[in-house]
């Protein structure tokens, strides 16, 4: 409760990290969710370096008590690390840093590639096929495949990974993968590899074809 936390002097509601990013989309509020537990504390906007006291005008950025600092329409020149300050009763309090980055990756249904590590096999090779999604770093993505082998319940190995790579200027991409793995290749495994990617906006399907050579 916001009593108990006051009590043990905490101006601030506790995080579970030390360290939280927020990612800056042009389309749409993000939010620097440091709030604090006394209603009288006077709360400040700190970016970390070039150190310097962020203005909240109420035109780009605000704050809101229930969620902390808003940036009302996020671009490049606001990100950074930044943390909040917390005044109350004579003594003051910094949060948690925060790591905003911007994000400049199309939001919509999964941009999605499909790539084959031959598209001509010989009897008995290994084959894999890569889906990949270049997306926004906090869109998640699910893969589903249908392939040739599939209602001869032929085994298969698949993989989901992602990762987030950094290209510059704070621009953050997810990159969200899926390999589909055929080990000694035979006739039931020649034909179409499909892959569909999902997330909250929609779904792609991409095919590749893998053949004997």
């Amino acid at each position: 409760s916001v009593f108990s936390s006051s009590e043990k002097g905490e101006l601030f509601v506790p995080s579970p990290s030390y360290f939280d990013v927020v990612y800056l989309n042009p389309d749409r509020q993000a939010v620097v969710p440091c709030r604090v537990t006394m209603l009288s504390a006077k709360v400040t906007l700190h970016r970390e370096f070039p150190a310097k006291e962020i203005p909240t005008n109420g035109t780009d950025i605000i704050y809101d008590m229930k969620r902390g600092f808003v940036y009302l329409q996020p671009h490049s020149d606001h990100q950074g690390v930044v943390y909040c300050k917390a005044e109350a009763g004579g003594k003051s309090q910094i949060s948690v840093k925060y790591q905003l980055l911007y994000v400049e990756v199309p939001s919509g249904p999964p941009s999605t590639t499909i790539l084959a590590s031959s598209n001509k096999v010989n009897g008995g090779d290994d084959i894999s096929v890569l889906c990949t999604v270049l997306g926004e770093p906090d869109v998640e993505v699910e893969f589903r495949w249908i392939f040739p082998g599939q209602k001869d319940e032929r085994p298969v190995t698949i993989q989901d990974t992602w990762r987030l790579i950094h290209r510059g200027l704070g621009h953050t991409t997810r990159i969200s993968q899926s390999v589909i793995t055929i080990e000694d290749f035979e006739t039931i495994d020649a034909g179409y590899y499909i892959c569909t990617a999902q997330n909250l906006r929609g779904q792609t399907t991409v095919a590749t074809t893998v053949e004997f050579s």
